[in-house]
């Protein structure tokens, strides 16, 4: 049989479809792929962080003077009410289980007028001066650091940390950043200034902890709703909502748990020391 040559079809190697619907699919496919991939690394990344031992975590973080990084540029503090707070957290952690008894707690004063509180990891727990001119009592204010004593007990700052570091590397790695820089910058960042977000299970959880210390330590629950009482009370007049709620969940839901553990265990709240109450008019 003779071949006989001849031209092939018009428009044979081109497709009916626009060209810019496969880079529009394979596009959508590779971010998904990227974004269960990150997701299921910072679920592993939270699991695994919670197993690495307190005295390590504490070890890690013991070089970083998160007290003077953070009230460096907002003035002096006074000494006698940091260290009133230290015996504080303290005595507080004293109530805990032995399961806890492991954990140690640097307390540190931040000079600054928006109250508010959180814990970084390491032990560390910063309170500001806003927060105590907010507070009617101790107990109130030992509520607040119960609270972040909880989010340590529960690891609540590494694994946070952990979470934001790997997917920050893992970032990194396909963006081609350089990986141990950015992760340096990032622990900076993130573990001594950032206000770590918590979720509404997470919350839940500190707080189910701060009240076992409350009635531990007093032998009643007065005064476990004073601070959220104050923060729903600004919140009604200022648009902006304080740092402390920027990052956590409903206010009202709180307070209407913590005021029905309240109701449940009455007592007579302590005052706060006078000596402190005089350094906070003075600062």
């Amino acid at each position: 049989m003779k071949y006989v040559p001849s031209q092939p079809p018009e428009g044979i190697n081109v497709s009916d479809e626009h060209p810019l619907k496969s880079f529009l699919i394979l596009t959508t496919g590779t971010i998904a792929v990227i974004f269960i991939l990150l997701f299921v690394i910072a679920l592993f990344a939270d699991f695994i962080v919670r197993f690495i031992p307190v005295e390590y975590e504490q070890s890690l973080f013991a070089d970083k003077n998160i007290g003077d990084l953070i009230t460096s540029s907002e003035g002096e503090t006074p000494k006698v009410v940091e260290q009133y707070l230290q015996e504080l957290v303290n005595s507080l952690h004293q109530q805990s289980e032995q399961e806890y008894r492991g954990h140690q707690f640097h307390v540190s004063l931040s000079n600054m007028n928006q109250a508010n509180a959180f814990a970084a990891p390491g032990g560390y727990i910063v309170v500001t001066t806003g927060l105590l001119k907010s507070i009617e009592s101790e107990n109130g204010l030992a509520m607040v650091l119960a609270h972040e004593i909880g989010h340590h007990y529960e690891r609540h700052p590494l694994r946070g940390l952990g979470r934001g570091l790997v997917v920050t590397l893992f970032l990194s790695a396909i963006s081609g950043f350089d990986v141990g820089g950015l992760a340096d910058r990032f622990v900076e960042k993130t573990a001594f200034i950032g206000q770590l977000a918590y979720s509404r299970k997470q919350e839940n959880e500190a707080d189910k902890i701060a009240v076992k210390l409350l009635q531990s330590k007093y032998g009643h629950t007065s005064g476990a709703s004073e601070f959220f009482s104050h923060i729903r009370s600004i919140s009604s007049y200022n648009s902006e909502p304080p740092v402390f709620l920027s990052t956590h969940p409903s206010t009202q839901a709180r307070l209407d748990y913590l005021e029905k553990i309240e109701h449940s265990s009455k007592g007579n709240k302590k005052e706060l020391p006078s000596e402190i109450k005089k350094q906070l008019l003075l600062n």
